[in-house]
């Protein structure tokens, strides 16, 4: 039997999908790139915005017509049907059945009841951290999950009603698997959470992130990566944790969503804007090269032209090395779904357009500094189309450089000469590890 296994959302939901497809290769699956090969296709879905969830929805469509030209068990996985329950097969007709984001290691079990003719959704509670078999994508790169779920529950975030609560692994387990990866040789390891720095407070015992991150920077992994980190959980521990540890990156993704206090509020973040600020200011004194990184959110309910300035201002005023811009769309069962979405589309449009103007002027701005510097940067991959070999500084910017792909996988030093919005450009000085 053949299967493929397709993705949509975050580093969480791809590295869901590594462990989606860890545990039907270890039923004796052979996992396929594309369903025209396949037998059974799980789509592993995300609903944080509409988009995502349309776009799932035609994909499987897509799929019950290729399913007309030989047999086909077509499974629908993830966020969506634990956030949708019943309705998935209302969304998704095609689907033969869909499972949630618990249990995953019944899924072979569920394939064959499929195949059997049954049509269900499998949709238990998420409760603990699963250990699950990994199919890794790349020999080089690695996610490993820290945490599950979310209890702070914004009010537009649909993650705490499909994930759960916050679920910590427990430190000996993060470290088996770190070391483990160690042993194989992997540049670079990517913690994940939706509120990675919220971890180990479900634990006791005095665990934290600060307490894990400096067991992490023990382990000989060159890159160590962390995401998501939420404003309200990032410590003064947890700052020099990141300052202090050698091979933890100068990055840090922290997800402001607005610059508007009273949108703040409405969204239930759980700080002020002069909390943000106070927080961007004590991460640059500790580590001055880190690059800062954000979500935003246009468009919330009751988000007046003056709320949206203020968004702005505080963009120009962190000068984030990337903004993640989205526009407000209301989710199932959140706080906010109950409000009038009171900001027009073309408006939610025009502001996401402003904003993505305003980043990409200060990204080429950022950019521009670096000329003449040299930068460590790992290989991911070689652009067949450019000629190009593309990778990441430890501060995650990308850089563009004349290469092979024998190059891939390998830290290199790259003398910047140029740069535009969305990457330095430069050439390799040094061959690296």
């Amino acid at each position: 039997m053949k299967a493929c296994v397709l993705t949509w959302g975050c580093q969480l939901n791809e590295h869901r999908s590594e462990e989606i497809a860890g545990v039907l290769a270890a039923a004796g699956y052979a996992l396929v790139a594309q369903p025209a090969e396949a037998d059974v296709v799980i789509l592993n879905t995300c609903m944080v915005r509409q988009r995502a969830e349309d776009k799932a929805a035609g994909r499987v469509g897509e799929l019950e017509r290729l399913r007309r030209e030989r047999p086909l068990v077509i499974g629908v996985g993830g966020c969506m049907p634990q956030g949708r329950r019943d309705a998935i097969f209302r969304i998704c007709p095609g689907a033969d059945f869909a499972f949630g984001t618990a249990r995953i290691a019944e899924l072979p079990r569920l394939i064959e009841r499929a195949r059997r003719g049954e049509r269900f959704a499998f949709l238990p509670d998420p409760d603990g951290v699963e250990a699950l078999p990994v199919l890794r994508r790349s020999r080089f790169q690695a996610y490993v999950t820290i945490a599950e779920g979310c209890s702070h529950a914004c009010a537009y975030c649909v993650v705490p009603g499909v994930r759960g609560p916050l679920r910590s692994r427990p430190l000996a387990a993060v470290m088996d698997e770190l070391q483990d990866l160690a042993m194989q040789g992997y540049q670079e390891v990517t913690l994940l959470g939706q509120n990675v720095d919220a971890y180990g407070r479900d634990l006791g015992g005095g665990m934290d992130f600060a307490r894990l991150l400096r067991a992490v920077a023990r382990v000989p992994i060159p890159r160590i990566r962390f995401t998501s980190s939420h404003p309200a959980y990032m410590t003064e521990e947890a700052i020099a944790a990141i300052a202090e540890g050698d091979n933890i990156c100068e990055h840090v993704h922290l997800a402001v969503q607005s610059g508007s206090d009273r949108v703040l509020r409405a969204m239930g973040r759980g700080y002020t804007r002069a909390q943000y600020l106070e927080l961007v200011r004590r991460l640059r004194e500790r580590i001055p090269s880190v690059n800062i990184t954000t979500d935003v959110i246009v468009g919330f309910p009751g988000e007046e032209e003056a709320d949206f300035r203020d968004t702005l201002s505080l963009i120009d005023e962190v000068r984030f090395g990337t903004v993640y811009v989205a526009a407000y769309s209301p989710r199932p069962g959140t706080r906010a779904a109950a409000l009038p979405d009171s900001v027009p589309p073309a408006e939610k449009r025009r502001r996401l357009a402003e904003v993505l103007a305003v980043t990409r002027r200060i990204a080429r701005e950022l950019h521009r500094e670096r000329i003449g510097a040299t930068v460590e940067v790992l290989a991911e991959a070689y652009l067949s189309d450019k000629g190009l070999v593309m990778g990441k500084t430890r501060d995650f910017r990308t850089v563009l450089f004349p290469g092979d792909t024998s190059m891939i996988g390998k830290l290199v030093e790259v003398a910047v000469e140029g740069a535009t919005a969305g990457a330095m450009i430069g050439q390799v000085e040094e061959r690296g590890r």
